[in-house]
């Protein structure tokens, strides 16, 4: 760095004399403050936050973007076995048929990698300018070694383990109206946890929570909002889909025809078909596909008449276009653990006698990742799909559109004509009794076996993995009349990966 020259005049012996004094001013210390000062400068011209249109809310957070490489956790979206421990290692040992395996337990690290490229390059050409993005290995490294001080939006894990947040500087997740709690973040930022707690928000950052008010009162409606807008400094590639878990769910049951005719969650601005959910649903989850330069998505609960307690607590992910994490676009559910389980909404492990817990107009796609299996210490990519019955202490693990209770579906072929689940090309394994080459399943028992009274593991060959669930608009209206005495409550099946 050259010095700076700095003339003065001297006046000795009555005489003036020009000197010149050199002074050593290193610029390179002024770059962080720049930085920084830049920074504090755009972010709230820039954020939605800062619009006059829109009230800045608190929010919270929960899943969304690729994982880096300095993440460690599992990561199911990673494709197949990168970067994996072997799946059983998340799952605590407790065997295929446990309910609560596989249901969503993903580690979050939905990372968005094209978002950090973008910010970098456009802080780099914005302060160094051409040259400095030009300048070599040398210059170009000390300064991406400090980049984008204050703010990465790249999704993280807190410190103790059970949110997710995006990286932010403490005052700008304090500017968001977000909660620091330390976390995985480099560069002095901390993983910000963002929550909305309120009816009419909107949402635009990824990783955010939606938490119940406090109180919910009947005959009305609660809302949100979610936003997708490139110009945002949050938001910074085109979201192509959306991922709803729902850590926490309990509203109002269905009728007795198995309509959410009380309480509702309808969700808007997706091209996949989403039903209309109710009752409860903890630990499931949805993937939304967005349209084409898609401005927003709406979640909107609606309340009848009602004393049941109605809380949720919702993460949303924004999940960006060419990520290798997207769900296909037709599917409402998408699996990606070698086993787990896979539940209807509103199916529980409880006693509910006769009473129904299926809900109408299910009409949607649960699919399945292709994953690897360990046979004798090599890893292969699975050719075949099994599922079976989950062990369930209190409700059927199977029961749709049912007749009598213990019973698989009928030989004739009414049967299965109002509910039904769809497992192409699903066979029973081992063969037990005389079959008819079928892959349409309902009844209370899972089997292919005409009348059984016995569950059966059905296997598929079929990729990609896939499952269509779809039910009518009520239980004893229809012809096939369904049985008063059987209660339907859906199904909850558990499915391994395996090689034939």
């Amino acid at each position: 760095m050259k010095p700076i020259a700095f003339s003065s005049q001297k006046v000795i012996d009555g005489c003036r004399v020009q000197q010149q004094q050199t002074t050593r001013f290193d610029i390179r210390k002024m770059l962080l403050p720049l930085i920084v000062l830049s920074f504090l400068i755009e972010l709230p011209t820039n954020s939605a936050f800062n619009q006059s249109e829109h009230v800045r809310i608190p929010r919270h957070n929960y899943y969304g973007a690729e994982p880096s490489l300095y993440y460690t956790n599992f990561n199911p979206f990673r494709p197949y076995w990168l970067n994996r421990p072997h799946y059983l290692d998340n799952y605590g040992g407790g065997g295929m048929l446990n309910p609560v395996q596989g249901r969503s337990r993903l580690s979050s690290r939905l990372g968005s990698t094209p978002v950090r490229d973008e910010l970098e390059e456009e802080i780099s050409s914005r302060l160094l300018g051409k040259s400095g993005k030009k300048q070599g290995n040398s210059q170009g490294n000390s300064f991406f070694s400090m980049r984008n001080p204050l703010a990465t939006y790249e999704p993280c894990g807190s410190s103790n383990g059970e949110e997710d947040g995006i990286c932010l500087a403490g005052p700008v997740c304090s500017f968001y109206g977000g909660r620091a709690t330390g976390g995985n973040c480099r560069r002095a930022t901390t993983c910000c946890v963002n929550e909305v707690t309120k009816c009419g928000a909107l949402v635009t950052l990824n990783n955010t929570y939606w938490q119940a008010p406090a109180a919910v009162s009947s005959e009305s409606t609660c809302g949100l909002t979610v936003k997708m807008d490139r110009t945002l400094i949050e938001q910074r590639v085109t979201t192509c889909q959306l991922r709803l878990d729902f850590i926490s769910f309990s509203i109002s049951q269905p009728n007795s025809q198995s309509v959410c005719n009380v309480d509702s969650l309808q969700i808007a601005g997706t091209i996949n078909k989403v039903p209309i959910i109710c009752g409860d649903n903890d630990g499931q989850h949805m993937y939304l596909t967005l349209p084409h330069a898609a401005a927003s998505a709406q979640l909107v609960f609606t309340f009848g008449t009602s004393t049941a307690a109605r809380t949720w607590r919702i993460k949303i992910a924004m999940l960006p276009c060419g990520s290798d994490y997207l769900a296909p676009n037709e599917c409402l559910q998408y699996f990606t653990t070698a086993i787990g389980s896979v539940m209807t909404f509103n199916w529980k492990d409880v006693a509910t006698g006769t009473s129904t817990r299926q809900l109408a107009n299910q009409d949607y796609y649960i699919c399945f990742r292709t994953e690897l299996v360990n046979k004798q210490s090599s890893a292969q990519v699975a050719t075949v799909l099994c599922v079976q019955e989950c062990q369930t202490s209190a409700a059927k693990a199977f029961s749709i559109s049912g007749t009598d209770m213990a019973r698989s579906q009928t030989l004739d072929d009414t049967s299965c004509n109002n509910d039904f689940l769809l497992f192409p090309g699903g066979t029973s394994h081992p063969t037990v009794g005389t079959v008819r080459p079928r892959d349409r399943f309902c009844g209370t028992v899972f089997a292919q076996e005409s009348e059984s009274g016995s569950s059966q593991t059905i296997c598929s060959t079929v990729k990609p993995f896939r499952m269509f669930y779809r039910t009518n608009g009520d239980e004893t209206i229809t012809a096939t009349v369904d049985s008063a005495s059987t209660g339907n409550q859906g199904f909850c099946l558990a499915f391994e990966h395996r090689l034939t």
